[in-house]
């Protein structure tokens, strides 16, 4: 955004989205109005169409007379996430290996090295929004619009699984299962491709806790020890 230009409605929302996608906002976070706008500078009308259209992706929930959070998946929602990602991903991975360029393969291994580099160095947020960058790209390579913008989707509900399901610190990819997929799809292999991507979500599926979610924190909890010891 140029320095002393307003905000566009367009901006704002990929500001937000990105924040989820990184993890900066978890679930259930409080989405203010007055906060956004002071933030932003913009009106209630421009955050409003924001959390709006986050609502469509369902990344948001507005609740009447209660304002807007980050969305909280379910078990059984983040399930059926999953189960499309892998329809709708088998599809986008044999497309991609039929039209995958030399410049859109180098462009994948760039990616796989900065996340392996973010692995490596313990940051986890980098590496999850790497994650979904580098399934986005796979789409982008497919050449289909709406599956592209179908799959920024459910990257972003993704997201929000792992932040309440998987346990702080840890990562959701096996070190080499993007590489193997580069390499199936650089080679032109649609079956091969097809097979390691629906591993690859079927393995990222089961490292979730999906019975034992993360909770809040409840004080009484937290500090009765403490209290007790007085």
């Amino acid at each position: 955004m140029k320095r002393g230009k307003k905000p566009s409605e367009a901006w704002i929302y990929d500001q937000v989205f990105g924040a989820i996608l990184e993890q900066r906002l978890r679930p259930e976070t409080k989405l203010t109005e007055h906060e956004l706008c002071d933030v932003f500078g913009v009106s209630r009308t421009i955050i409003r169409k924001v959390l709006l259209r986050l609502s469509l992706d369902r990344v948001v929930e507005l609740r009447p007379n209660r304002g807007a959070i980050i969305a909280a998946p379910e078990p059984n929602e983040v399930r059926e996430i999953f189960d499309a990602r892998r329809l709708l991903e088998d599809g986008i991975v044999a497309e991609a290996a039929k039209k995958c360029s030399q410049m859109d393969a180098d462009m994948l291994k760039s990616m796989s090295r900065r996340e392996h580099k973010c692995i490596d160095e313990q940051d986890m947020s980098g590496a999850i929004r790497l994650s979904g960058d580098f399934h986005l790209k796979l789409a982008e390579i497919a050449g289909n619009r709406p599956l592209h913008e179908l799959l920024r989707q459910l990257v972003a509900q993704t997201s929000l699984a792992i932040a309440l399901y998987v346990p702080t610190g840890q990562g959701m990819c096996d070190d080499d299962d993007h590489d193997r997929l580069i390499d199936a799809i650089e080679g032109g292999n649609a079956d091969l491709s097809r097979t390691i991507m629906r591993e690859h979500l079927s393995v990222c599926e089961r490292r979730l806790m999906l019975e034992t979610p993360e909770t809040k924190s409840d004080l009484r909890t937290v500090f009765a020890d403490v209290v007790a010891a007085q």
